[in-house]
């Protein structure tokens, strides 16, 4: 890493053992991916007063040749006494498959003839869980199911309906789905187009 990493911590008590996790989760992603220039680690209690659950908050941002990788792990619906562990946990792995996927973009492992598979975001929901997730309109009229941990270079808060975003398409465990999903940036996809990516639409 070309500068030392940052960590910071709000309203969370900065033990030898939280220091320790974040910096082996830090060393991780070095492994992953060897270009990385900067990451700084914000670890944070979103609401210092409540007693029945914290609410753990990690942030990381990311900094590699071309690209930033911002990652947000926030507090679950239910939380529990236990949860910072996990949620540092939680934030590294999310991570470390962005940036291996950026690694195998960066290196021409992903192929893609013209321009990417792409659609437009419709809907963007959470369950009860508090697990977020969302469905893509796809240039054949499909809706295909993304998770939250699929997105990766842009943040799932950062979606908005009616974007438009390239994907891959993988199987999951109830049928097809985007395994990726990233912004539309011509960087990415070659050549600006001239017209818009084109999609069906639904009379309302």
């Amino acid at each position: 890493m070309q500068v030392s990493p940052e960590v910071a911590f709000r309203n969370v008590e900065p033990t030898d053992e939280l220091k320790a996790r974040i910096l082996e989760g830090i060393r991780s992603l070095e492994e992953v991916h060897e270009g990385i220039i900067s990451c700084r680690v914000m670890v944070e209690d979103t609401a210092p007063g409540r007693t029945s659950g914290k609410l753990h908050h990690v942030r990381l941002d990311i900094t590699v040749p071309r690209n930033e990788v911002v990652i947000n792990r926030n507090p679950p619906a239910n939380p529990t006494s236990n949860d910072l562990p996990q949620a540092v946990n939680e934030a590294f792995d999310k991570a470390r498959r962005q940036l291996l996927e950026l690694k195998r973009i960066q290196k021409g492992e992903v192929k893609t003839t013209g321009l990417p598979p792409h659609g437009r975001v419709v809907k963007l929901l959470v369950d009860d869980a508090g697990v977020r997730y969302g469905f893509l309109m796809t240039g054949d009229g499909r809706e295909l199911y993304f998770h939250e941990n699929a997105v990766i270079g842009i943040e799932y808060d950062d979606l908005e309906i009616g974007m438009e975003v390239r994907y891959a398409e993988g199987d999951g465990l109830e049928g097809p789905q985007a395994s990726t999903v990233a912004s539309l940036e011509s960087h990415e996809v070659g050549p600006k187009q001239v017209h818009e990516i084109p999609l069906p639409t639904h009379e309302r």
